[in-house]
């Protein structure tokens, strides 16, 4: 997909969420599609400063992320095994853009796998530590499992602990990476003996 094509696709896709933002103004709703364009944007400037070379399913999963990692964040509080699906699944699709750019690299499947990995286990090392931060510096509540009372739509109830929640977190994350990991390695064995009959 040439970069042009990404660019109007990147566009209209802003200028769609700025519509529905437009249709329901409140500030919530202007942080989430706010951080869902900048998202976008950050991820096209990436593809096409280092010139990655993205697909459109790259471009899919990224999608995929921000709509349900940003704009459908009011789910977080409504439904409490909403973050750990989240915290299990968008690895893989992490896993599924670095294996991307690792893979035009001149390495065994072995280092590529581990990169990714690695990658990937980092990341959400950071995103936990930043979790932390900004629960100790604004009082966020993103560290915990919390559900909104049934007497209040702002009131939340911690369910579980903030450390409990943030190994949770880490081990899902792990367990999602470790899946595309294994994953890749069947279908790689699987092509191979393949070829071989």
């Amino acid at each position: 997909m040439k970069y042009k094509d990404k660019r109007r696709l990147l566009a209209g896709i802003s200028i769609f969420i700025l519509f529905i933002f437009y249709l329901f103004q409140n500030l919530s709703n202007s942080i989430r599609i706010g951080g869902f364009i900048f998202g976008l944007v950050v991820f096209y400037f990436l593809d096409y400063m280092f010139e990655i070379d993205f697909k459109l399913k790259h471009y899919y999963y990224i999608l995929i992320i921000l709509v349900l990692g940003i704009l459908f964040s009011p789910l977080y509080s409504l439904y409490t095994i909403y973050d750990k699906i989240l915290h299990f699944v968008m690895p893989i699709f992490g896993c599924l853009l670095i294996f991307h750019i690792i893979d035009k690299k001149d390495l065994s499947l072995s280092w590529k796998l581990w990169i990714t990995f690695m990658f990937i286990i980092s990341f959400l090392a950071l995103h936990e530590i930043g979790e932390y931060l900004i629960d100790q510096l604004w009082g966020l509540n993103l560290q915990g499992v919390y559900i909104r009372d049934i007497t209040g739509i702002t009131k939340l109830n911690l369910l579980v602990s903030k450390i409990d929640d943030t190994m949770i977190d880490l081990i899902l994350g792990v367990l999602g990476a470790m899946l595309f990991v294994v994953g890749k390695s069947i279908g790689h064995f699987y092509n191979k003996l393949k070829k071989k009959k």
